[in-house]
């Protein structure tokens, strides 16, 4: 058995990390990153590693015409993590059913975490566009 254990450990060495292990729990505190072509995003981990809270990030869908040339800001509610992945989704309704609504799902590595945004952007009077970004975020 002990030699089992020795050959198991060298494995673990000599491989690295497993995906799992290497998840971990997320780093509490501060975050922040860019999404697509640059646009920002922050958030907290909770000290326990298993809440977002204070998700605030800027995205403008450019799939539609008049894009603005500053993004609006979208806040997300508290968000859980599990398994080092989280998603969650918001909505901003500026005009009589006018709305983009954002979903965004993530993964932590270490204490990064990556993942997507994704936007399906509803005028009544030009139709609805979907378009998705990718992000990148770190500790503060």
């Amino acid at each position: 058995m002990k030699r089992g254990c020795l050959f198991i450990t060298c494995l673990t060495l000599a491989c690295g990390p497993s995906p799992a292990m290497a998840a971990g729990r997320p780093k509490d505190g501060r975050y922040s990153g860019e999404i697509g072509p640059g646009y920002p995003m922050n958030f907290r981990v909770s000290a326990n590693g298993t809440l977002i809270t204070g998700l605030v990030l800027g995205y403008e869908a450019t799939c539609q015409p008049g894009a603005g040339s500053v993004a609006p800001l979208f806040h997300f509610a508290t968000l859980r993590i599990k398994g080092g992945k989280f998603s969650g989704a918001s909505t901003d309704h500026f005009g009589k059913g006018d709305m983009d609504a954002l979903k965004i799902s993530g993964t932590f590595n270490g204490h990064k975490v990556a993942g997507r945004v994704s936007s399906a952007a509803s005028i009544r009077s030009l139709g609805t566009c979907r378009e998705s970004e990718p992000f990148t975020a770190g500790p503060k």
